[in-house]
């Protein structure tokens, strides 16, 4: 299939595929190469298979001990000097592909390489004196189905290891290694499709970016972290669109430091290796080597003399043998003008992380279907606490500490949700739950009920919104006693606000009393009972503060935005964590960027911190990502919510790859990652 056609096609099936970003202005011109270059090295031939992959071996001990390591098919692994001798390998696998994972556990590099006879992923450590790979136990990492690419990522996230194989019916496998009682294993976390002819991949760590070849479209761009978008992104296209040839074999990673790095391209159409700037993208021109006939896989480093190796499996030889050709960084820096590591790359210090102690059950419907919690917290046994969760769907979750569920309410699309105690009602005090309900477009209410722990409907009939699309809600009791429900409306960010109050059947009912507009959509709000403040965010922009009074009026202040700001659309939900004497925390759902920013809940709202929630492998839970709504407590919940908890929507259920649900994270363990003074 032609390059254009395929771009065609691929756009008119785009919904068999991941989602798909086309460049603006394709370039349609192909430089040619600027130079030829001679091999540094040639290995020795491969004495039966053919070189097919290849990775650098660099000692954690000695930074210009470097090694090249080849998967050579039926020879299976070999391990080369740069000056091309063989010294040794491993002959018991018919290795297709090979990656080193550098620092994997104790500084130790970790080989990884796929088993064509068995369809597997096997790991490998190299025993420098003899130079030979021997197995690490453990349960190899089954593929059911060919292999034909592999690479792999430590997230400067959770510092935990990632491993891709591209299978060759076009799916980007994830999984994430871990140990368990008999070894190293891989638990698989997501899969992507990405087309029939994807191959090589390699991973940026800089900007957490997997590139992917397709041999005849070009090279495709994804998110590496688990809990990414998996929309796919152009990143070059073959002719006529862009500037490759119509076969893309392997793909590289030269590292410069922490931020920077070169992409390399095996060109086979365009008998080359293309170089292009990472992130940015600019391509930087092309290379030939002398002797190169046919690049398969390619490697680069840039640990060693020379500012570090590229290293280039030639599969098909005049002579029948093939063979790696090795060429010294320099010697490609200063042909097309790059430049060079200047030393150890030192990691940049990521956000801080936690991890969630549990998960509730997947919720029936499909989709964007769990939306907001919140958490009622019991008067008299906080052990008995409940958990609510909307289904936006279909209705109103009721779950215990652990996760369970105790109740579901089928009342509707009900949207979001929060609870309040101290409302009069027959005679009582009695604890409220209000939700939005887009259903009927009103409010639902409910008491809950200490000793049973459910919840029953309470309101005085259908008390109508006042809007076409009622979505966010929170509630609000003012010091003079009266407690309040804030509405907002889908799309327009325009808000009503309710007091609730009693009927003389006994019931609740409602009335509006102030209404504003924050400008476009808006769904997360909370508001501080004690200090009078209700924070709005609005998706598009950031997070507003307002005051929660009746008369308050329109007035606001900016507490922090997307534009230059630490928000990343869209801002979701908002909760507090509220401390003696004025302190806390405000709590914001950053979507865009799948994690949590954190302010003081004081009159200034100072930036804490920022802080994402990932995978326990140990727990068997994943990360939570993409989040709509977020509630926290302050209220001590036990032993393992000692200092509170936090409970949030998680948008992306992968590990495997499920409906939504609710992650329940606790906030001891958010309050040590950020470190706050």
């Amino acid at each position: 299939m032609k390059p254009y056609f395929a771009l065609v096609t691929l756009v008119l099936l785009g919904a068999c595929h991941a989602p798909v970003t086309l460049p603006e202005n394709p370039t349609t011109a192909a430089p040619e190469a600027t130079s030829l270059l001679a091999a540094a090295a040639v290995t020795e031939p491969s004495q039966l298979g053919g070189a097919v992959s290849a990775a650098f071996w660099v000692n954690p001990r000695q930074a210009d001990d470097l090694l090249l390591i080849g998967a050579t098919g039926t020879t299976g692994l070999e391990v080369y000097t740069l000056d091309g001798r063989r010294l040794g390998g491993n002959t018991d696998i018919e290795a297709g592909l090979v990656d080193v994972l550098p620092g994997f556990e104790d500084d130790t590099p970790l080989v990884l390489a796929y088993d064509r006879r068995q369809s597997s992923i096997l790991p490998f450590i190299l025993d420098r004196p003899s130079a030979r790979l021997l197995p690490v136990p453990g349960s190899p990492i089954p593929i059911e189905d060919e292999l034909v690419g592999l690479c792999s990522h430590r997230s400067r996230l959770s510092d935990n290891w990632f491993v891709f194989g591209v299978t060759d019916a076009g799916l980007v496998l994830q999984w994430e290694l871990y140990r368990d009682a008999t070894g190293l294993a891989g638990r698989l976390l997501r899969s992507i499709p990405a087309g029939k002819g994807s191959g090589s991949c390699v991973v940026d760590p800089g900007d957490a970016e997997l590139y992917l070849s397709d041999e005849e479209f070009g090279i495709w761009r994804f998110g590496a972290e688990p809990e990414s978008d998996t929309t796919r992104a152009v990143f070059d296209l073959a002719q006529p669109w862009g500037r490759l040839g119509e076969e893309i074999k392997g793909i590289g990673l030269y590292r410069v430091d922490a931020a920077h790095a070169y992409l390399l391209v095996a060109d086979l159409g365009a008998e080359h290796i293309g170089v292009y700037s990472l992130p940015e993208g600019e391509y930087r021109g092309s290379v030939q080597i002398d002797g190169l006939s046919e690049p398969e896989g390619l490697a680069a480093t840039h640990a060693g003399p020379a500012g570090g190796w590229l290293a280039v499996a030639d599969e098909d030889e005049s002579d029948g043998a093939t063979d790696f050709k090795v060429l010294g960084w320099s010697a490609l820096a200063t042909a097309l003008t790059l430049d060079s590591a200047a030393g150890p790359i030192v990691e940049p210090a990521g956000n801080a992380t936690v991890k969630p102690h549990l998960e509730t059950p997947i919720v029936a419907s499909y989709g964007d279907a769990a939306d907001d919690p919140a958490i009622w917290v019991h008067p008299e046994d906080a052990r008995l606490s409940l958990v609510l969760g909307t289904q936006k769907a279909l209705g109103l979750h009721v779950y215990d500490l652990d996760g369970r569920e105790l109740q579901f309410l089928p009342d509707g699309q009900i949207n979001n949700v929060d609870v309040r105690d101290g409302f009069s009602l027959g005679g009582e005090e009695v604890s409220l739950a209000v939700a939005s309900n887009r259903t009927y477009d009103s409010l639902s209410i409910y008491r809950i009920d200490p000793a049973s722990r459910q919840l029953t409907a309470v309101a005085e009939g259908l008390i109508p919104a006042q809007m076409n699309d009622p979505y966010g809600l929170c509630l609000y009791q003012s010091r003079s006693g009266d407690t309040y429900a804030f509405v907002n409306n889908g799309g327009d960010g325009r808000f009503v606000q309710f007091r609730l109050f009693e009927t003389p059947s006994g019931r609740v009912g409602a009335e509006a009393v102030r209404e504003f507009v924050v400008g476009s959509q808006s769904e997360g709000c909370v508001a501080d009972d004690e200090t009078g403040v209700l924070y709005v965010a609005e998706e598009g922009f950031g997070i507003y503060r307002y005051s929660a009074e009746p008369d308050g009026g329109s007035e606001r202040t900016v507490i922090d935005n997307i534009d230059g700001g630490r928000l990343t659309a869209d801002v979701e939900g908002v909760a507090l964590w509220i401390g003696p004497e004025g302190s806390g925390y405000l709590v914001a759902s950053s979507q865009g960027a799948d994690n949590f920013v954190v302010y003081r809940r004081d009159t200034d709202n100072a930036y804490v911190g920022t802080f994402h929630v990932v995978a326990d492998p140990a727990r068997g839970i994943d990360g939570v990502s993409e989040t709509d709504g977020l509630e926290v407590t302050s209220a001590a919940l036990g032993p393992d919510f000692p200092q509170g908890l936090m409970v949030a929507q998680d948008g992306r259920n992968i590990a495997p790859e499920e409906r939504q649900n609710f992650k329940f994270v606790s906030w001891e363990d958010i309050i040590q990652a950020l470190e706050p003074d």
